[in-house]
């Protein structure tokens, strides 16, 4: 079976791991903080705090915010549910928006659900395709930037998650890189990064403290595997133009600036077929494809009043096709060939 996504783990990986695990200094450490430091400079920002899940991070930063309880907190209804579980975790209520032809919120969405209430966004870059935050900035909110499927984008010369308040990535088994489970948090603001720190890390107060470290075992996976991440998103972008030339005759209906900014985390391609059938489709083939998200966030609450549109198409007429660089050049020959018969 051919995976949806898989990690890309060399042996250089292995070996990063082995020393950490030979030295019998495992926890978070001088590695956790030295990946900290690699990821700031790759991303050209002041500083991060690492955290043992993308979640952990994501609720450190809106902590770290100090909104009021009971703040709402707007984000799109078309991405993972964690999202929505770190802004109840932080003590703030999540609202839901609309996205748009991108799979990605913008301006017009996030307007429709704004109350006197609304403290903050978290604007999304699904799939590893970058939103520009000048429209948001207009608010006159804190912008939290999600960009966990997104690590390199950029947004003209600007890294995704460096340009709002706070950015934070997921360094799971599934994302652009990975320490088997991790998250980090970035800013600019030094006051804000001293806060999450002692939120992570304890301080005047332990009883707030968002105990969920990262260990140095985690961090040397993640630091071997930075220094090689140029490669990683060459290999994507090569993956994505043989798709995008190879099913040049078929309406994968990408708009032109998810093929010219993405860097191709998800190749979601739109489909007219129902979703379930062309799974098992492709599984019949030993392929595994998904939805582009599993569910949308507004089926399991009671924000029932706002307009999905966009969401409930997107969710209904997108599948994920695997792209990730472990795929090797026979694997997606077999997907490719696989694409011609199911979405002819």
């Amino acid at each position: 079976m051919i995976p949806h996504s898989k990690p890309w783990i060399t042996g250089d990986d292995q070996e990063a791991v082995s020393r950490v695990l030979r030295s019998g200094m495992i926890d978070q450490g001088e590695q956790v903080r030295l990946f900290e430091d690699a990821c700031a400079r790759y991303l050209g920002v002041s500083g991060g705090v690492a955290m043992g899940s993308g979640t952990a991070a994501l609720t450190l930063a809106l902590s770290a915010l100090e909104l009021k309880p009971g703040s709402e907190v707007i984000l799109p209804t078309y991405v993972c549910k964690n999202v929505a579980e770190a802004v109840l975790n932080a003590g703030s209520v999540p609202v839901f928006c609309d996205v748009g032809e991108t799979w990605n919120m913008n301006a017009r969405t996030v307007v429709q659900r704004m109350t006197k209430r609304t403290s903050a966004l978290i604007v999304v870059h699904i799939f590893g395709i970058p939103v520009h935050l000048s429209p948001f900035e207009k608010f006159g909110l804190p912008i939290i930037e999600d960009a966990c499927q997104s690590f390199g984008a950029k947004m003209a010369d600007r890294m995704v998650g460096t340009a709002g308040k706070v950015g934070m990535f997921s360094f799971h088994a599934t994302k652009c890189f990975t320490t088997g489970e991790g998250g980090l948090a970035v800013s600019n603001d030094a006051q804000l990064l001293r806060r999450m720190r002692r939120l992570r890390d304890g301080g005047d107060h332990p009883e707030v403290r968002i105990a969920a470290p990262m260990t140095d075992l985690q961090a040397s996976l993640g630091l071997s595997q930075l220094s090689r991440y140029d490669r990683f998103l060459e290999r994507r972008r090569l993956l994505a133009d043989r798709y995008l030339k190879a099913l040049s005759n078929w309406s994968i209906d990408l708009p032109d600036t998810v093929r010219r900014d993405s860097i191709f985390f998800r190749f979601p391609v739109r489909i007219t077929k129902d979703f379930n059938t062309i799974q098992q489709e492709f599984a019949q083939r030993e392929i595994n494809v998904r939805r582009g998200v599993d569910t949308l966030l507004h089926h399991s609450s009671r924000q029932v009043n706002g307009v999905f549109l966009n969401a409930e198409r997107l969710h209904a007429e997108t599948v994920s096709l695997p792209i990730y660089p472990a795929l090797t050049d026979e694997e997606q020959e077999t997907v490719i060939r696989a694409c011609r018969s199911i979405l002819e």
